[in-house]
C-alpha cells in the first residue's frame, strides 16, 4: 500500500491548485494507491506543536509501505518533519512527486537547503530529462523517475475539428498576466487572445483580453487555433528568471490546450519542445517574431494532422495515464 499526501491549509479551506488536485484525483484510482490531505499550519507554533502531531497520526493510522509527498510541501521546515517522522516510525519509502523546483530560482543557501531534501528521499518523481540532468549535475543522487507530462482531469468536451482559416487565425494564453511582460512588445499579424489575472492597462493592437475563469471553467472558452507557452520579457527569446525556467519545467497550460485538443505554439529551448515536436502536437519557434511567417506557410492539412496528434496526447491527460505511469514505476524500480 502507498498514500499519495497533499498539504492543505487549514485557514484558507484549500485543496491545492488544479496540478495537485489533478495528481489527487488520478492517483486515487490505482488500487494501491490512498491519498491524504494533511493539515499544515503556518505560524511557527502551530508549525511546531502541531504540524509534527498531525504527522505522527498520520503514519500511525495509516500505515504503508510508502508515502508520496506532493512537492513544493509549505516549508523546508514542514518537509524536514515528514522525513524525520516517517523514518523514525517506520520502514516506509518517501518520495516527493515534484511539482515545481524553487532551487532553480532560489539564492545559492536557499538551493543547498532544499537540494539536501532531496537527498534524503527514496525517489524523485521529475518533469523531464532536463530537470532530471540539472539535479544530477547539482548532486542530487536519488533515483529519479520522468514525469512526461502532467495529466489534467478536463470535463468540458474536446475543442471541435476547424478548417485551418489563415484570415481568421487565433491564438490563446492564459496565466497570471503581471508576469508574462512579452506581451507588452508583441506584434503579430494574428489575434492573440489572453485570460487570466492581473491584466495590464494596455496590450498592443491585435492582443484581447477574454476574462479569468477557473480551471474547471477556462477550457470551455478556449476556441482558439493553438495556445502559446511562452514566458519573460522578451519576444526574441524565453528571457530572465520565468524564461529560463521553461529550459527545466512542464508548463501546466501545456496541459490545458492538449487536453482541450489545442495544439501548441512553444519555445524552440523550452524542456518540453522536444515531445511537442516528436508528437506532432504543435509547432517549435526560437523567436514570436518568426511567428507571422511559420503561420502563414501551414497548411490546412498540416494544421490538422497538428490538431489530431493534440487530441491523441489530450485524451491521455484526461485518463491520467502520466501519473499512473510514474506512480507504478515507483515499485517497479525496486
Amino acid at each position: 500500500m502507498q498514500y499519495l499526501i497533499s498539504a492543505i491549509d487549514p485557514i484558507k479551506n484549500s485543496g491545492g491548485n488544479k496540478a495537485k488536485k489533478d495528481i489527487d484525483f488520478f492517483a486515487s484510482q490505482l488500487n494501491d494507491t490512498g491519498v491524504i490531505h494533511v493539515k499544515i499550519y503556518y505560524t511557527r507554533l502551530q508549525r511546531y506543536l502541531l504540524t509534527r502531531l498531525s504527522i505522527i497520526r498520520l503514519v500511525k493510522t495509516h500505515p504503508a509501505d510508502r508515502y508520496i509527498l506532493q512537492f513544493p510541501i509549505s516549508t523546508p521546515y514542514v518537509l524536514r518533519q515528514f522525513i524525520e517522522v516517517i523514518h523514525k516510525y517506520t520502514n516506509a519509502k518517501i518520495d516527493l512527486f515534484i511539482h515545481d523546483l524553487p532551487a532553480l530560482q532560489l539564492s545559492m543557501e536557499d538551493k543547498e537547503r532544499e537540494l539536501v531534501l532531496f537527498n534524503q528521499v527514496d525517489n524523485l518523481i521529475v518533469h523531464n530529462q532536463a530537470m532530471k540532468k540539472w539535479l544530477t549535475d547539482n548532486d542530487v543522487k536519488t533515483n529519479m523517475i520522468e514525469l512526461g507530462l502532467f495529466d489534467y482531469d478536463n470535463e468540458q468536451p474536446m475543442q471541435k475539428k476547424k478548417e485551418y482559416d489563415p484570415a481568421n487565425f487565433t491564438i490563446c494564453f492564459p496565466g497570471n498576466l503581471a508576469k508574462s511582460t512579452f506581451l507588452t512588445k508583441v506584434n503579430l499579424s494574428y489575434r492573440l487572445n489572453i485570460y487570466g489575472p492581473n491584466k495590464l492597462d494596455s496590450y498592443p493592437e491585435g492582443i484581447r483580453y477574454c476574462g479569468q475563469y477557473t480551471p474547471e471553467e477556462l477550457p470551455k472558452h478556449l476556441t482558439e487555433d493553438f495556445g502559446l507557452i511562452w514566458d519573460g520579457n522578451s519576444t526574441e527569446t524565453c528571457s530572465g528568471t520565468f524564461g529560463e525556467y521553461l529550459k527545466y519545467n512542464n508548463p501546466h497550460k501545456t496541459s490545458l490546450y492538449l487536453s482541450t485538443g489545442i495544439p501548441v505554439i512553444i519555445w524552440d529551448q523550452a524542456a518540453l519542445a522536444p515531445l511537442i515536436k516528436e508528437s506532432g502536437a504543435g509547432i517549435c519557434i526560437s523567436s514570436l517574431t518568426e511567428l507571422d511567417n511559420v503561420l502563414l506557410s501551414l497548411t490546412n492539412e498540416q494544421y490538422q494532422l497538428m490538431k489530431r496528434n493534440a487530441e491523441k496526447l489530450g485524451k491521455k491527460l484526461r485518463e491520467g495515464y502520466y501519473t499512473k505511469h510514474a506512480l507504478t514505476k515507483l515499485n517497479m524500480n525496486e
